[in-house]
This record gives C-alpha cells, sequence and structure tokens, in this order.
C-alpha cells in the first residue's frame, strides 16, 4: 500500500519516496535522519529487481507516479515534492539506519583489520560491523561516482568487477569499492 506521498520537515514539503543510486525503491519520513547519504530514508520498498518485474503487490514507480498525479488534481503542492511528476533520484543506495553506532576510529580500524583475519574471526568482525550499520557496498554493474573508485584511476566501462570492497553507513561513505571494467571473453 502506498503510504503518504510527502512529509513535512523544517517547514518544507519532502517526498516520501525517491529510488537509490541502484534503482531501489525507497520511503522517506521526517523520523529519518536528515543528515543521511539519502536524507530522510527509512525503509526499503521495492528492490530494482522487483521493480524490473513486479509482483501483484510491489509498489511501483508508475503506481506511485499514478498516485501523485491524482492527489495533485486536489493538492497541487505535491508538485513541490516531485517536480515533473518524477520520483527523485538519490546519489547513494539505501542503508538501513541503526541504533546503536560505533565511533568511526574503530569503525576505520576493524575494516584496517578485516582482510588479515581468519575466515571465522571476519565473519564474527562482520557481525559486529552490521551491528552497528556498516555494509559492504553491493556490486554494482555500472559506475557511480560517490561509491566507486576507478582501479589505477582508469576508465570504467559496464559490466565492472570489484577489486577491493567498499563500506558504507546510512550517513558516511568509509571506503569507495575499487573497480574496473569486467574483462569479457573473446568469442573464438
Amino acid at each position: 500500500m502506498i503510504a503518504d506521498l510527502v512529509f513535512v520537515h523544517d517547514s518544507k514539503i519532502r517526498p516520501s519516496y525517491l529510488l537509490d543510486c541502484f534503482g531501489n525503491l525507497v520511503r522517506c519520513s521526517a523520523d529519518g535522519n536528515p543528515n543521511a547519504l539519502l536524507p530522510y530514508s527509512v525503509d526499503l520498498v521495492s528492490t530494482a529487481s522487483d521493480l524490473l518485474n513486479p509482483k501483484p503487490w510491489t509498489i511501483t514507480v508508475e503506481s506511485l507516479v499514478s498516485r501523485i498525479r491524482f492527489v495533485a488534481e486536489a493538492s497541487g503542492e505535491i508538485l513541490s515534492a516531485y517536480p515533473g511528476v518524477e520520483i527523485p533520484k538519490g546519489n547513494y543506495p539505501f542503508v538501513p539506519r541503526v541504533q546503536r553506532e560505533e565511533d568511526e576510529e574503530t569503525i576505520t580500524q576493524a575494516l584496517d583489520l578485516l582482510p588479515s583475519l581468519s575466515e571465522h574471526d571476519a565473519d564474527g568482525l562482520l557481525v559486529m560491523l552490521h551491528e552497528v550499520g556498516v555494509f559492504r557496498i553491493p556490486e554494482a554493474e555500472r559506475f557511480v561516482a560517490t561509491i566507486h573508485e576507478p582501479a589505477g584511476g582508469g576508465l570504467t566501462a559496464p559490466p565492472l568487477e570489484e577489486v577491493s570492497a567498499g563500506w558504507i553507513s546510512n550517513s558516511k561513505v568509509f571506503r569507495k569499492s575499487i573497480v574496473r571494467s569486467a574483462k569479457l571473453e573473446q568469442p573464438r
């Protein structure tokens, strides 16, 4: 079910939905962190995959746009949150906010330590990082400058191959993923 289309924060009408950099549909509200990489984001509504192949219950961009147009007939102010009747696009992936946080120095030390650990110890450290809201940046097919860095400073063309994992929280990119263009097998 589509919830409120807008919310008000600091006397400004803001959109309750946006697309993250991977095309996932995200819900926003005044309860969200205004300083997050995706300001006010609170929930993942529909994944990009679900938007490409929607199930009957999937909230799609099309259903949102239809609802915005319908509501705008009675309340034109909604269009200030959705200029051009389009769902805004963010420059970062959605990362859930957690209640427990850790200081940046401890997180940086943990990320530095991670490659040298045994698989068992690394798994334990990953659990701790997730508990404090730090997650590995998902692999992507296309280059996103806010979360990727090209390997060797070179150009990157899809598809991408991850050289080194990146790490992100709701409010900070701790390390960008280092990526390069994937080698495509040549037909024989």
